[in-house]
């Protein structure tokens, strides 16, 4: 096992600014809304608790300092980040700004996983997807499974990816288009994204490519066969095992829907 590289020595204090949200009503904010931490990435497993990654100044390679919700605040976690994904069972996932992958253990440290990767996704006994570190085409990254020790690439191109407990994965291409793995293929599901988040029995949500407030997106929901549009907006999404969508809005405020 290795820590991550990038671990600073001394890690400054972080200043954490709690503003008001213009997304959400005062009943949602009184209920949903997880305070202190503010937040540019988001990933959550099955027992809704969330790990973020830091709003910055940035850090190495652009990476940000990581915390995870241990139910009544935020745990700042050794290691930074640019990207990140939790299994269902709690355990998360990173990929840092030089593109390396690690898998956190039980004990607190971070274990190398070979390859290079620019965004990560991971569903349950640690079915994991990347997009790589090469462009393919005009529709985004190579995409990439991974199978025992090693990463198996994988047709398509992405800028997003998202994986359901089960390990299928829907991803987002350049354009926003949206497709979900099938037999061995990708099938195309109507609509625009910028991202995407999906739980058990494809339950999808994405933030749609039309603007909500000052710089977010709207809020969708699949319904299994159409885009419900849910009020607010937000810049990041990510789905618990059950379908339960946490947002991040551009204020960098943690909500859960």
């Amino acid at each position: 096992m290795m820590r991550v590289q990038l671990l600073q020595a001394l890690i400054p204090a972080i200043s954490l600014s709690v503003i008001t949200t213009q997304c959400m009503n005062q009943k949602a904010q009184v209920q949903n809304y997880f305070p202190g931490a503010c937040a540019t990435d988001i990933g959550v497993g099955d027992r809704g608790l969330p790990w973020v990654l830091g709003c910055g100044p940035p850090v190495g390679k652009g990476d940000y300092y990581i915390f995870s919700w241990n139910g009544s605040k935020w745990d700042m976690i050794p290691g930074v980040a640019v990207r990140i994904a939790v299994e269902p069972d709690g355990t998360p996932w990173i990929v840092n700004g030089g593109n390396q992958i690690y898998k956190g253990n039980a004990d607190g440290d971070w274990q190398q996983v070979p390859g290079c990767a620019k965004d990560i996704a991971v569903g349950q006994d640690s079915a994991v997807w990347i997009l790589g570190c090469k462009s393919t085409g005009t529709d985004g990254l190579e995409v990439y499974a991974r199978s025992g020790s090693a990463w198996n690439l994988v047709s398509g191109a992405a800028t997003k990816i998202a994986v359901t407990p089960d390990g299928t994965p829907w991803i987002i291409n350049a354009q926003g288009q949206i497709y979900k793995r099938s037999a061995n293929s990708w099938r195309q599901i109507p609509g625009c994204a910028k991202d995407i988040g999906v739980g058990e029995n494809d339950s999808a949500w994405i933030l749609g490519c039309t603007s909500a407030g000052a710089g977010g997106f709207e809020i969708q929901s699949w319904d299994g066969s159409k885009w419900q549009t849910i009020p607010g907006s937000a810049t990041g999404i990510a789905v618990e095992a059950d379908g339960t969508a946490w947002v991040i809005n551009v204020e960098g405020k943690t909500f859960r829907l």
